[in-house]
């Protein structure tokens, strides 16, 4: 991940029922010059709703680049060493799936419709 002032290489897990490009917490992202300008509302497993802050970075997977909104989730709970939850809307952009079978991501096709 990138922003305009430094680079910051996060491992992360993609979360194929989280519509969005990336969360992370603010320690992950710090020094990295990404303004955390603006607000919206996420819905949680248990039901419950919190705010978040976002602001847009560069988004990185193997060679394929994409700008996204990067989420800072103060109290995000990840698995140990994961850094980032990676969404479905940053893996479309970037040319990504899953592979269901493996689990691993693949590389599809982007057509121009």
């Amino acid at each position: 991940m990138y922003g305009p002032r430094g680079g910051a290489r996060l491992r992360a897990l993609v979360d194929t029922g989280f519509y969005g490009d990336i969360i992370t917490t603010p320690e992950k992202v710090q020094g990295l010059g990404i303004e955390y300008k603006y607000e919206r509302f996420r819905k949680l497993p248990n039901g419950g709703i919190i705010k978040v802050k976002y602001g847009g970075g560069e988004i990185r997977v193997e060679d394929s680049v994409t700008h996204g909104d990067i989420e800072v989730w103060p109290d995000l709970k990840l698995p140990t060493n994961i850094d980032a939850l990676l969404g479905v809307t940053a893996l479309e952009r970037l040319g990504f799936r899953v592979d269901p079978k493996t689990g691993r991501l693949e590389k599809v096709e982007l057509y121009l419709l």
